[in-house]
């Protein structure tokens, strides 16, 4: 039976969960593969740390250009994370014509143009199923199952720690700040959660599926981002009576003028699967002309789940290895000679409908204003909820509105904000339609 050797740089929970699947799963790979995948080496800079396995001491080195030095050792997995010393891992073995297999979503969005480039030149593979979803194979369903189609749209929720939280919100009306202290509780939130809750690791996930879906090599700041710091039970509530749920999507949508790319806080409809995806579990609804909707589901992160994707990426590289494969198979917009345009459409020109909730004066004639302003601005209303009086206080007045560009509602909003009876900085969240 073939051998082929593979090096680990990074031990920690990914890796250890690689690591546990190659250990336990052997056999099953070995049958499905026709060949064993043999752990040869890992760098890790501290081998004596408590792990949640065991692995034997001599297999590690804290000097990872072992590994990438190494001539037996033809695929090099990289887990240690960031965007500087991984970088150079990655391309230090790259130079030396070996295969690379990441999770890195970050390093890929910031710096994939370069990395798929030098990956061409040299006739290697790098394989990144773990980089977006975790344990969903979305990578390798548009590449092979998707190949066939033009793809037009894709929404996800793929960012586990931001579900969990506006599911917490959603399902016991708790505050944003008590439901993150309760994330970084139980594991589910890092300690400077701005990554996941500002919605960054989501766009770059983003920026991946863009590249494989589109054929489009985008830099990362003009892809528009919005966290969920400012979603409150108030507006939770309020979805719930017109019938949506608030989830942190993801959307990339191809059209003749550009490509749509934004993620922010976003009203599902209930009852559609993506209203229904709860906890840290993941989800992405994407729709191809020929396929038409599907959507892949389950969890987007954690050991086991995000080492079986980088697992499945070793198996498909030792497969072309063993077929004697000696080229790149990275499609060719992420080898930079695509003829397809990078164009995105900025976020002032998209068109979708919208939530607004204003806080106003409670007096006669305060609709009357917000709608002629709405109006005035190429903005109509679907329908409101104008909740009990309380003569001299203050209430909310939200409104659903039909589909409106973007730059007229930011006139609109503009200019409400400045009627003396709005007393406190206008609400407005934008609203997906996936029937």
């Amino acid at each position: 039976m073939d051998v082929i050797n593979v090096g680990l740089i990074g031990a920690g929970t990914v890796g250890c969960g690689v690591i546990k699947v190659l250990n336990e799963n052997k056999d099953i790979i070995e049958d499905r593969l026709g060949a064993r995948i043999q752990l040869k080496r890992i760098a890790d800079i501290d081998p004596e740390r408590k792990r949640p396995i065991e692995i034997p001491r001599a297999l590690f080195t804290t000097n990872a250009w072992e590994i990438i030095e190494d001539r037996s050792i033809p695929i090099v997995i990289e887990l240690v994370g960031g965007t500087s010393v991984a970088k150079d891992f990655i391309l230090g073995a790259i130079r030396k014509r070996k295969h690379v297999v990441t999770a890195n979503k970050a390093l890929l969005a910031l710096h994939g143009r370069e990395i798929f480039k030098a990956a061409s030149e040299q006739g290697v593979e790098v394989g990144f199923e773990a980089s977006v979803a975790g344990g969903i194979p979305i990578i390798r369903a548009i590449r092979e199952g998707y190949i066939a189609n033009r793809i037009l749209s894709i929404y996800g929720i793929i960012n586990g720690t931001s579900n969990y939280i506006l599911s917490k919100m959603s399902e016991e009306g708790r505050e944003f700040n008590d439901v993150l202290n309760q994330a970084q509780n139980e594991g589910y939130a890092e300690a400077d959660p701005s990554l996941d809750i500002d919605g960054i690791d989501a766009a770059h996930k983003l920026l991946i599926l863009i590249m494989l879906s589109f054929g489009a090599l985008v830099e990362f700041e003009r892809i528009h981002v919005e966290g969920i710091r400012s979603i409150t039970p108030l507006d939770i509530s309020f979805a719930d009576e017109f019938g949506y749920k608030i989830k942190l999507l993801a959307i990339a949508k191809g059209e003749n003028r550009g490509i749509e790319a934004r993620v922010h806080p976003t009203l599902v409809e209930k009852g559609t699967p993506l209203a229904d995806v709860s906890g840290a579990f993941n989800a992405i609804y994407i729709i191809g002309d020929a396929v038409g909707p599907n959507m892949l589901y389950g969890m987007g992160a954690g050991m086991m789940p995000t080492a079986s994707a980088v697992v499945s990426d070793i198996a498909q590289i030792a497969r072309n290895i063993m077929l004697g494969n000696s080229h790149s198979s990275l499609p060719k917009s992420l080898q930079g000679t695509t003829s397809i345009p990078s164009g995105l459409v900025p976020i002032s020109e998209i068109t979708t409908k919208y939530y607004l909730r204003f806080q106003v004066e409670d007096r006669p004639g305060v609709l009357g204003q917000i709608a002629g302003s709405l109006g005035r601005n190429n903005i109509s209303i679907e329908s409101v909820i104008q909740k009990g009086r309380h003569i001299g206080g203050e209430v909310p007045v939200v409104i659903m509105t039909h589909e409106a560009k973007e730059r007229d509602l930011m006139s609109a909003i503009e200019e409400i904000d400045r009627f003396p009876v709005i007393k406190s900085k206008s609400v407005f969240i934008r609203i997906v339609d996936l029937s």
